[in-house]
């Protein structure tokens, strides 16, 4: 495992955390601007047209300054899928693969999933068991075979939904498939990804956009966060989140990481809904960019190709 340590001169100047769907009303962001060696926290913001958002916020900074984005989707391929449709590298597939030749039907959900054409299924009103439909039709025997590393459970939250399945209110696939093709596709050759394209030291000390995978589930934990699933708080309720998090308050009062007074109301009221998930990234992400925590990756050939890895998750 490496341990990345971002040092002072190596702050990005802008850091963003965006929540994601497929859904442009339930996107949403929340910026970190540098101040010093720290930052200000802004309040949410919609993302607005995904499809401008890496050269928006790219405009809005000297090209010789950096600026890291956080995604709430899944980036990176599962090592065992990549190995049976011969993928070598993440990056290559997105730059060379997908959207041509065989690869052309690689974003359209099928009932009729293949390795070229992995995501299932359809939207469905009846029940079923699409889980063991999906992996059989794949070649594997389940579809936790289909779970990258970085999506196991682990000892603070319970396993991600598989990258490919499109189905209930766990599933990612479909914003991955915006987000791929519309957003991190597009601007492959003018953005950095982590961990593909070097360890975070390396690519935040040097100018341009950092784009990394966050996921809201994994930030909790790094925030101190206790709600959802097992925690007897739902996060759909506004004083469920607004009791959540009523310590960042404190917590985020001073020091290299500070909320802004309109960033505080939103604390204080208790979010809107996805907003809430996108302040927790950021604060997350932040966490790591200041040393506040290590940011700990496997170094692995299967990690830093294929799969990739969770923004702040230790190995």
């Amino acid at each position: 495992m490496s341990e990345s340590h971002p040092v002072t001169n190596a702050l990005p100047d802008l850091v963003v955390a965006a929540d994601w769907s497929t859904v442009e009303t339930k996107r949403w962001m929340v910026r970190g601007e540098r101040v010093g060696n720290g930052y200000v926290v802004s309040p949410p913001e919609p993302v607005g047209d995904h499809k401008s958002l890496v050269a928006r916020l790219r405009r809005t900074l000297p090209d010789d300054h950096g600026l890291l984005i956080g995604f709430d989707f899944p980036i990176g391929l599962p090592v065992e899928y990549a190995q049976k449709a011969s993928v070598e590298s993440f990056r290559t597939f997105l730059g060379e693969m997908v959207g041509r030749g065989e690869w052309e039907r690689f974003y359209q959900i099928s009932d009729l999933p293949s390795l070229r054409q992995p995501f299932f299924p359809l939207p469905k009103r009846q029940s079923g068991n699409f889980r063991a439909q999906h992996a059989l039709a794949l070649g594997f025997p389940h579809l936790a075979a289909l779970r990258r590393r970085c999506e196991q459970r682990t000892t603070t939250r319970k396993a991600a939904e598989c990258l490919f399945f499109t189905l209930g209110g766990a599933q990612v696939g479909a914003g991955a498939i915006v987000g791929w093709r519309d957003v991190i596709q597009p601007a492959l050759a003018e953005v950095k990804l982590w961990p593909f394209d070097g360890d975070l030291v390396t690519l935040l000390a040097t100018p341009g956009v950092t784009v990394a995978e966050i996921y809201p589930a994994e930030a909790y934990s790094h925030l101190g966060v206790s709600i959802g699933t097992g925690t007897g708080s739902t996060k759909t309720s506004r004083k469920a989140r607004q009791r959540a998090t009523s310590h960042w308050l404190v917590d985020f009062d001073a020091g290299p990481i500070r909320l802004s007074s309109a960033a505080r109301s939103w604390v204080e009221w208790g979010f809107l809904a996805e907003d809430f998930d996108a302040m927790a990234g950021l604060l997350s992400m932040l966490q790591i960019v200041t040393k506040q925590r290590t940011n700990q990756t496997p170094n692995t050939v299967d990690v830093t190709r294929l799969e990739g890895w969770i923004h702040g998750q230790t190995c």
